[in-house]
């Protein structure tokens, strides 16, 4: 999709503030890597990061996090951001050995059945306490915290549901101007960033236990997220590169006789829902918004310049589907794993949709990423647009 030009009610400006919206999609967020690799190579070495507002939902939360520790040098950030993902594997991310698998599933199906009255209640499908240990190890928000003093970065925002209010909260830390907002289910907040604000961002429900922050549960951010963009334009943001992780295109209708979908299929829907469809919308209803404006403008309709500015942006996808990959990475998925897997289907053709979120794995993730380069390449000269390289 090229840059496009989108019209909010705030007040125009003159500065370009860039920032970068990372969206949720598990494994998939290998992607994203490697658009910004493309992005790298268009600045400087050691320059810092081209992006002053960064916001993340999920596991683009991760990435998104060490962009925004590191902003004094973009290429530094990179080079920890490949790293990780390029030697990821299960075990970094999710307890698999055989005991904890055992011992969870046996709590599941204990509780279903009981009818839910058993006294150790299952908290999730998966225990992802290596993964607390792998964000802690690269994501610095001490050094952070060091480039919002500095003027490197304007802002953090990490976007996260609450289980008890029903809505969407950004948590955010940056510069002294930011004000926090509220609108109908979604609102951003200031706080001192934690891990567990990047915790609650990624517990992806049932999979991933929830997190407690103040006195609420919160899980996964894309949840409640209405409006992805929102939350970098509240952030002072005025030109957005937003790397999706789902190919824009619609599935063929098969001339086979369907089958009726499995759990695994199921879940993988609800998992596309979950983290890119409300991203979809969002982008459609700029579209909407905008084509809305130059029609104004162009039958001479009057508007009030000073409570309008354009906005534009740039969204990169996959031009492969991904499920086309993860077909030739499925097998590495630990035994314990492919055991819990296979009882809801998902290593089936039909199930690849979610298996392509949790396969945490550096094969895959090293596909992801030259994908991510190629597309993030092939978009070079709109990119240098965007960042007025």
């Amino acid at each position: 999709m090229g840059i496009q030009h989108w019209f909010a009610n705030r007040a125009s400006t003159e500065e370009q503030t860039k920032g970068l919206i990372l969206p949720g999609g598990g494994a998939r967020n290998a992607y994203q890597v490697g658009v910004l690799k493309a992005v790298e190579e268009l600045i400087p070495n050691g320059a810092q990061s081209p992006f002053p507002v960064v916001t993340g939902t999920s596991a683009g939360a991760l990435n998104a996090g060490m962009i925004a520790s590191r902003s004094g040098d973009f290429s530094d950030a990179m080079r920890r951001l490949l790293g990780m993902w390029e030697n990821l594997h299960m075990d970094m991310v999710v307890r698999t050995d055989a005991k904890t698998t055992t011992k969870t599933g046996a709590r599941w199906i204990w509780s279903f059945a009981s009818g839910g009255k058993s006294e150790s209640q299952p908290e999730s499908l998966l225990d992802n306490t290596p993964l607390r240990s792998l964000i802690e190890h690269h994501v610095n928000l001490a050094r952070m915290r060091q480039c919002i003093q500095s003027g490197q970065l304007r802002a953090l925002g990490i976007t996260a549901s609450s289980y008890g209010r029903g809505s969407s909260v950004t948590f955010f830390e940056g510069c002294d101007d930011l004000a926090p907002w509220q609108r109908t289910r979604r609102m951003g907040t200031e706080q001192r960033l934690r891990l567990d604000h990047f915790m609650a961002s990624i517990a992806i429900p049932v999979v991933f236990p929830a997190i407690k922050l103040s006195n609420e549960y919160y899980g996964d951010g894309s949840m409640r997220e209405a409006a992805p963009l929102s939350p970098a334009l509240h952030l002072g943001a005025n030109k957005l590169l937003i790397i999706s992780v789902r190919n824009p295109y619609l599935d063929d209708i098969p001339d086979s006789t369907p089958v009726y979908p499995n759990l695994g299929q199921i879940a993988g829907y609800m998992f596309d829902t979950l983290f890119i469809d409300r991203l979809d919308s969002d982008i459609e209803r700029l579209n909407r918004i905008n084509f809305a404006l130059a029609e104004s403008k162009r039958q001479s309709f009057q508007h009030d310049d000073a409570l309008l500015r354009p906005i534009e942006f740039l969204v990169i996808s996959p031009s492969v589907d991904i499920r086309q990959i993860v077909a030739r990475h499925i097998k590495s998925f630990p035994r314990s794993m492919k055991i819990l897997l296979s009882g809801l289907g998902a290593m089936t053709k039909e199930g690849r949709p979610l298996t392509s979120y949790l396969l945490f794995d550096s094969a895959f993730a090293r596909d992801l990423i030259e994908l991510g380069y190629n597309d993030g390449y092939a978009q070079r000269s709109k990119l240098q647009e965007l960042l007025e390289l």
